[in-house]
């Protein structure tokens, strides 16, 4: 691949990923340039330290053209100066990559407009990145880390000045059993004018973890990034190890992943429905989308053993064969069917409810895909952004998906797509449970190659989520990197709430059912 405006210095290919390093001061002209050229979606941006092998750091951007299914990987190596020339000014999806890159390697994005820290507070010890493979804590970091428990720096919110304007807090702390988010608006009556948040209280190091475990033992760190993912993340972690291995997944392990992965669409749907009845008032929507959750994942205990649907995916397969279990998913799918359809019959009819969500929680399709928002929240604004359609894999290809795409990006939009999404999964599960597979459910013997590296992905149900591995020279793991839904997605909700009153706040919230852990790696 060649290009007027910047040179490349080395290309390759591997299955649909095309990996193109170019010079660090090329590195932002690339990607633009890939960008238009292909109207691709940034899907991750990372980094690596390779200065054992290289002497440099080096800096990935991930770019997909789904009209192709291919992944452009433009790469650059950063060495002496660590600074580069941020794409956030051209690209904003890349405005939380960078500054996560800035905090874990110390790399400096130049040109970024808010180089602020993010995943690290304030208080954290200066010069001090955890993703370098020299680091280590040290007395003099914890006694540091100590001191700031004591006398912390305050997070500068952005703060709007003007007659009639006023603060409201909220968090980190909630009432609800969640994870910690601190969020600020600024309201002229109960209009919020502008909302600013703070994330990342509860980082919990599972990328460096990664790197002290085997590949098999990453399987059982993936499941517990986030609860209610569980099954798509260990299926992407899996699927990045296997294409980086050359590992052909068995059709009968293909057709059990698939199945799982929409059992867990199902529950989590059904239940965000219901989640967003709640923020709505309607307290009989809540209770009955509660009740059909807590059916499927009954189901989901009898037939893996675990409710959060873990302990199915194993490197190059699956543990057991669900397909065994079909008359118990059938069974239990057809009265979870005429419940459902019950539930949304209420739904749809009740005013009150329709009238609280059409039109709140608004997010245009330019300002969506500028900030690269991922899943049933990009399809609602109009964005055909979904892996099962977008990057084929597992059977959905053989299924003949097709996503649903919505155009108003409001509250009631994003119900609806959830809702299409569960009649599909509904359908496609049925399908499965109709088709004839072959015995096996791991894939023969394999090898893990050294310095070698793959993507794997799955459509969750809160959007696309990302794993990139890479072996070191003995094959173990040198770098895992994940990217979950909510992590693009949580930058929406500035745009989805401003203009609504305040109280819309936890109705819009729960119709994006975005994730802090999903964050906080």
């Amino acid at each position: 691949m060649n290009d007027q405006n910047y040179r490349v210095l080395s290309s390759e290919t591997r299955l649909n990923e095309e990996y193109i390093e170019v010079a660090k001061e090329d590195f932002r002209t690339a990607c633009v340039s890939v960008l238009k050229r292909h109207d691709a979606f940034l899907r991750l941006m990372f980094c690596t330290d390779e200065r054992a092998y290289t002497g440099c750091f080096r800096i990935y951007a991930v770019f997909s053209d789904s009209r192709i299914n291919r992944f452009i990987v433009i790469n650059s190596a950063v060495k002496d100066n660590l600074a580069y020339p941020s794409i956030t000014p051209d690209i904003p999806a890349a405005h939380w990559y960078e500054r996560e890159i800035k905090d874990m390697f110390g790399l400096v994005p130049e040109g970024h407009p808010s180089p602020q820290r993010l995943v690290f507070h304030e208080s954290f010890p200066e010069g001090s990145f955890p993703l370098r493979k020299d680091w280590s804590i040290s007395e003099d970091d914890l006694k540091q880390w100590s001191e700031g428990m004591v006398v912390k720096e305050p997070y500068k919110f952005m703060r709007v000045e003007g007659e009639g304007i006023f603060e409201i807090p909220v968090g980190p702390v909630h009432a609800g059993i969640i994870e910690p988010g601190h969020f600020r608006f600024s309201a002229i009556g109960e209009t919020i004018f502008y909302l600013d948040s703070r994330f990342f209280y509860t980082h919990k190091g599972i990328e460096k973890q990664f790197e002290k475990l085997s590949f098999g033992t990453g399987v059982y760190l993936s499941e517990r990034v986030s609860g209610t993912s569980s099954f798509s993340h260990s299926s992407a972690y899996c699927m990045a190890f296997e294409r980086m291995c050359g590992i052909e997944l068995p059709d009968r392990a293909a057709a059990i992943r698939t199945l799982v992965t929409e059992m867990e669409r199902l529950y989590n749907h059904i239940g965000d429905i219901g989640n967003m009845c709640a923020g709505s008032g309607l307290t009989l929507g809540y209770a009955k989308g509660a009740l059909i959750k807590e059916r499927l994942m009954q189901l989901n205990e009898r037939v893996t053993g675990s409710r959060y649907l873990r302990g199915v995916n194993t490197l190059g397969g699956v543990e057991s064969d669900i397909l065994q279990k079909s008359d118990d998913i059938r069974s239990t799918l057809a009265h979870v069917v005429k419940d459902y359809r019950d539930f949304m019959d209420l739904i749809l009819h009740s005013l009150s409810h329709i009238e609280r969500m059409e039109t709140t929680g608004y997010v245009a399709k330019d300002i969506a895909a500028a900030l690269g928002i991922t899943g049933l929240a990009a399809r609602a604004s109009g964005i055909d952004d979904d892996m099962r359609k977008c990057h084929p894999h597992l059977l959905y290809e053989t299924l003949g998906f097709e996503s649903n795409v919505l155009t108003k990006g409001d509250d009631y939009a994003r119900m609806l797509a959830r809702a299409a999404d569960a009649d599909r999964s509904i359908l496609m599960i049925n399908e499965l449970l109709d088709m004839h597979f072959s015995k096996d459910l791991i894939a023969g013997s394999y090898s893990v190659p050294s310095m070698q590296y793959a993507l794997g992905y799955s459509e969750s149900p809160r959007g696309s989520l990302f794993y990139w591995v890479k072996s070191d020279h003995e094959g173990s793991v040198f770098r895992v990197k994940l990217r979950s839904p909510s992590y693009c997605n949580w930058s929406a909700m500035p745009f989805a709430v401003n203009g609504d009153i305040v109280p819309d706040f936890p109705l819009t919230n729960k119709s994006f059912n975005l994730s802090y852990s999903g964050c906080d790696m």
